[in-house]
């Protein structure tokens, strides 16, 4: 009996230690893509817009999920508009509010890609609309000569 309980309580120290092992590493793996974030923060801040995305890709790649994932998905998003790859800037916003829907950067970001990308679609539309009234008029021009 006394082998049974020293058995068991060896095995509860083990997993003990695992468990410490898996939160250290954990900690270690949040610490590292904080790390990322933090230097395509830096990045961002001197406009080098391309080796920013790079660095938020390594903090994404490692901590996909983690707790501050949905801020390097928002700070992806943000290098994404200025590279202008609005899709791929809509698509990290999402990713970021489903990891965290009260994220009011990424809301925000969201609103902001989406308002200009109407703003797009509008004066698209509106180039093609003056595209074709020219080319009726040189029609009707051509028509009445």
């Amino acid at each position: 009996r006394t082998l049974l309980v020293k058995i068991r309580d060896d095995e509860k120290k083990v997993l003990a230690e695992d468990k410490e092992a898996k939160r250290r590493e954990a900690e270690d793996i949040i610490r590292q893509a904080d790390e990322y974030k933090d230097s395509g923060n830096a990045f961002m801040k001197d406009k080098n817009f391309e080796e920013a995305l790079y660095e938020y890709n390594l903090a994404i790649e490692i901590s996909a999920d983690g707790p501050n994932s949905h801020i390097y998905y928002s700070n992806r998003a943000a290098a994404y508009c200025y590279l202008g790859q609005y899709s791929e800037a809509a698509d990290d916003c999402l990713s970021s509010l489903d990891l965290n829907d009260s994220y009011d950067k990424a809301r925000t970001l969201l609103v902001k890609i989406r308002d200009d990308e109407k703003k797009v679609l509008a004066e698209d539309k509106e180039a093609k609309r003056r595209e074709a009234e020219d080319i009726i008029r040189q029609a009707d021009e051509y028509k009445d000569s």
